[in-house]
């Protein structure tokens, strides 16, 4: 008897990091094939973050968060065409930090919103738990108030809203559950909606809030995994999928030629100069050519 009671609490202690190893292993798969078809020649996309800022998250927690974002977003093009991006904090509250969804500009692109998420500061909305509002700020901006230049659903166009929280809803105190507004989401069968529990979470609670439980919800035991599954996804772009958007010159430091302008290479989240049509060169001071010159760069 002894040794059955021995075996159940050996079985019970070692039964969550099994399950949180399997959830690591399914999320890297499912994560890798989302990220895969986001990144397709022909796809577009708007892609929803919802990261929790509370005060139980380290400030490594939270940077782990962070990079999971631009790792996720790697091997994507983030510009008007192509990948539009929202980032929603929430902590007291969710806000807008990053609305390249809601509001689209030909600037929001890669490079831009590294700069953003670089120097987004956790305690930007306090430091409670405030998932309900960060679900109802997603559904306005894919189909409410906010939505007014959200791109339509098609069989090309993808809109993917993905949460990291690492643990319950706290506030509003009279009616904090989420699910309610998460439903409303992906009963519409125009959002996907994936879910990232780190830590002491109730599993039954992350599966709650997605339409598709076994591929779209992981409990990941902490922020170790989350990084582990960001450094998976990171992968290495290729070039021939940049794009080039427009720049303020102060991006390149003054440093572009008169007959060049400075771009941010939207895949890689990088400015540069570029010579204008005509030239060729570096696209710095005193490196752009006329083509009829016949130099090579």
């Amino acid at each position: 008897m002894k040794i059955a009671v021995a075996i159940e609490i050996f079985l019970l202690a070692i039964c969550p990091l099994s399950v949180a190893k399997n959830d690591l292993e399914q999320a890297k798969h499912e994560f890798t094939n989302l990220r895969g078809d986001l990144a397709g020649p022909k796809r577009t996309s708007d892609i929803l973050f919802l990261l929790d800022t509370s005060g139980s998250l380290s400030s490594s927690d939270f940077n782990v968060e962070k990079k999971f974002v631009t790792n996720f977003l790697n091997m994507i093009t983030v510009s008007i065409e192509a990948a539009r991006v929202e980032v929603i904090p929430f902590g007291d509250k969710a806000s807008r930090y990053i609305d390249g969804v809601s509001s689209p500009s030909s600037l929001k692109h890669k490079c831009h919103l590294n700069d953003r998420l670089k120097n987004m500061s956790q305690s930007i909305n306090g430091w409670l738990t405030n998932t309900k509002d960060a679900f109802k700020l997603a559904y306005d901006v894919c189909l409410g108030v906010l939505s007014a230049y959200k791109r339509p659903y098609s069989f090309d166009m993808r809109t993917v809203v993905i949460l990291i929280t690492d643990g319950y809803a706290t506030v509003p105190f009279n009616d904090q559950n989420p699910v309610s507004d998460a439903r409303r989401l992906y009963e519409t069968g125009k959002v996907e909606v994936f879910a990232i529990g780190v830590g002491y979470v109730d599993v039954s609670y992350i599966r709650s809030l997605v339409k598709d439980p076994a591929k779209q919800a992981f409990h990941l035991q902490n922020f170790n995994q989350l990084q582990e599954l960001s450094l998976v996804l990171k992968g290495d772009p290729s070039p021939s999928g940049s794009s080039y958007q427009p720049a303020h010159s102060r991006n390149c430091y003054y440093t572009c030629d008169l007959k060049a302008t400075c771009v941010c290479d939207a895949l890689f989240g990088t400015h540069r100069c570029w010579c204008l049509d005509g030239y060729v060169g570096s696209g710095h001071t005193g490196k752009c050519r006329k083509i009829e010159d016949k130099k090579t760069k």
